[in-house]
């Protein structure tokens, strides 16, 4: 990936305002109870004998008057090292009178959808003074990470791990381009020649790999560190040891989801929609914590609405033939 490219497959989710916007409104829906009250069944994944998947998240929203499907293929690259090709698109109706609205593109709703999810809870989680990020990986979902915290923490360092030299170093570019488009000096970029490195000591850490086994975190951790987690899970794998898992706050979005897509190892998980309740401890800013992302249909609902209401910063989308 070259720089330009890593600043297009983002461009979408380049401005913090639009970052913290939605944010908000995800915060003011779990607040509200309009999470509370849409209709989210689990989704379903199909899976054929080369290994292809193809997804669907439907959610259903009154509050918003949106029903939106995200539906997804996800197939192996016919070219060589590229890893997995995912193509998505979001079909979007009205839940009063049940018309079409029009389409996302899938890619624009889950990078805008992920790096606010990111604020939301970083913001709620990490310490007020945090400044130094760590993130292992460099793909999209890593830029997402980086702009994610951003939005909600003045960042001074960022340090950088891939197992893809080159990606590392057009994500550091990124970051630089990033800050040009705000005016303001970028944090400083270390990039670190393992996961170890990049994580010792950080304030803040980001996954977003396709790793199966436990990356190879620092075992200096701080007592305040807050982590997100957003890459690869299943029931027998996942980005972080259970042992980090178990000795911190595991936040998730979806309980039920959480458990079937990653174990039981999320069963005492905290859901999104507890951050601001009276039962969250006071001091969570100050505790280890986890934000175990395995992704909820509800979230992409709200990024539809932000986006239907905002349609300068809707990126791909198809509106509905107004006479049908």
């Amino acid at each position: 990936m070259t720089p330009a490219e890593a600043s297009a497959a983002a461009s979408a989710v380049s401005s913090l305002p639009r970052i913290r916007a939605l944010a908000g409104a995800m915060r003011d829906a779990l607040r509200d109870g309009a999470v509370a009250r849409m209709l989210v069944p689990p989704r379903e994944t199909v899976e054929d004998a080369t290994g292809a998947k193809f997804l669907s998240m439907p959610a259903v929203s009154p509050d918003h008057d949106l029903y939106v499907n995200k539906v997804a293929t996800i197939v192996a690259s016919p070219v060589a090292g590229r890893g997995s090709t995912v193509t998505s698109v979001v079909p979007m109706f009205s839940v009063s009178t049940g018309r079409f609205l029009g389409t996302l593109d899938g890619a624009t709703v889950t990078n805008l959808k992920c790096a606010a999810v990111t604020a939301l809870v970083t913001d709620r989680c990490a310490a007020p003074g945090s400044r130094v990020l760590g993130v292992i990986g460099s793909g999209v979902q890593a830029r997402q990470q980086f702009l994610g915290v951003s939005a909600v923490r003045d960042l001074e360092e960022v340090r950088i791990w891939s197992r893809t030299p080159r990606h590392a170093r057009a994500f550091a570019h990124a970051i630089a381009d990033a800050a040009g488009e705000r005016h303001r000096r970028p944090p400083r970029v270390v990039l670190c020649d393992s996961a170890e490195r990049a994580s010792d000591g950080v304030d803040i850490l980001s996954t977003a790999t396709t790793s199966v086994e436990p990356l190879p975190i620092s075992a200096r951790l701080p007592d305040h560190v807050h982590i997100n987690c957003v890459g690869a899970h299943t029931t027998t794998s996942r980005e972080v040891p259970v042992a980090l898992l178990r000795d911190s706050v595991v936040i998730v979005e979806d309980l039920r989801t959480a458990i079937a897509e990653a174990g039981e190892s999320h069963a005492g998980a905290l859901e999104l929609s507890a951050l601001d309740t009276p039962d969250v401890p006071g001091d969570l800013a100050r505790r280890r914590t986890v934000f175990a992302s395995t992704g909820c249909a509800y979230l992409d609902l709200i990024t539809c609405a932000h986006l239907v209401r905002h349609p300068d910063e809707a990126g791909k989308f198809r509106a509905a033939d107004p006479a049908r």
